[in-house]
């Protein structure tokens, strides 16, 4: 069987439409991003690397996008906005809920996602930083305020130990803290672990040489971020000000050495 290139599966999913319409058929949103998933799934079976298939989920999220700007409002477009919404980028969102139709706004579920999204707006970047307490592994509250200002940098890193992207980052992490001078960065980890046990024995396998907290009942930290997807990293300056939300390594570098 010829496997789908991610150039292929992306053109592909973008000639829908034109096909679709010169051949005078209504477009079924359902039946198109159902088999966009099922093309993914078994190009990425196929995948000879991670990076392989990352790139094909990366490619299909980016296509379900297309998708809904060009057809939302249409049936199951609520549905399918529900579904992936979480892995679109805040820009993304901020499209999709702008076009909108009022009736669909006011979907139950769809409006706790735009309550999600104002909170991530709200701590992206140029904003002031909103605080948090959460529970240290003594048992103990430690509140962001205590570090925000004590270096020049402090980037706050929601993960957890189940979450494997998050477990691949702590390395790079731990890369880029040593090579930084004293005072100049801190990190936070913030784990929405529900089993301590877990998240302690996490720790104990990762060794990370900065604060660690976790959150609980008492303390949603992530959800005064607008957290949807780990991990979620957000890096804030000695003033409090956000400066990025969701860097990646080559950013993140770039700003810790901009000044």
């Amino acid at each position: 069987m010829k496997k789908l290139s991610v150039k292929s599966l992306v053109l592909g999913t973008l000639s829908l439409c034109t096909f679709l319409a010169s051949c005078h058929k209504p477009f079924d949103l359902k039946t198109q991003s159902e088999s966009l998933y099922t093309r993914t799934l078994a190009a990425a079976q196929a995948a000879q690397s991670q990076e392989e298939k990352e790139a094909l989920f990366t490619n299909m999220v980016d296509s379900m996008y297309i998708l809904l700007d060009e057809h939302m409002g249409e049936p199951y477009s609520d549905t399918l906005f529900v579904g992936i919404a979480y892995l679109f980028t805040q820009e993304q969102k901020e499209v999709l809920f702008n076009k909108m139709p009022q009736s669909m706004r006011e979907n139950e579920d769809i409006a706790k996602m735009y309550e999600v999204f104002q909170r991530e707006a709200a701590t992206s970047a140029e904003n002031a930083y909103t605080d948090f307490a959460a529970l240290t592994p003594e048992g103990n509250h430690l509140a962001l305020s205590q570090l925000v200002g004590k270096t020049d940098y402090v980037l706050v890193d929601f993960w957890a130990s189940w979450c494997g992207p998050c477990r691949r980052l702590i390395p790079v992490l731990k890369e880029i803290y040593a090579g930084q001078p004293k005072g100049h960065f801190q990190i936070l980890s913030c784990s929405v672990d529900q089993d301590e046990a877990a998240w302690l024995k996490a720790l104990d396998e990762e060794q990370m040489p900065w604060p660690q907290v976790r959150q609980d009942a008492e303390h949603l930290c992530s959800e005064l971020y607008g957290v949807v997807s780990i991990p979620t990293t957000i890096l804030i300056n000695s003033d409090g000000t956000i400066i990025a939300r969701n860097p990646d390594e080559a950013q993140l570098e770039e700003l810790l050495f901009s000044e």
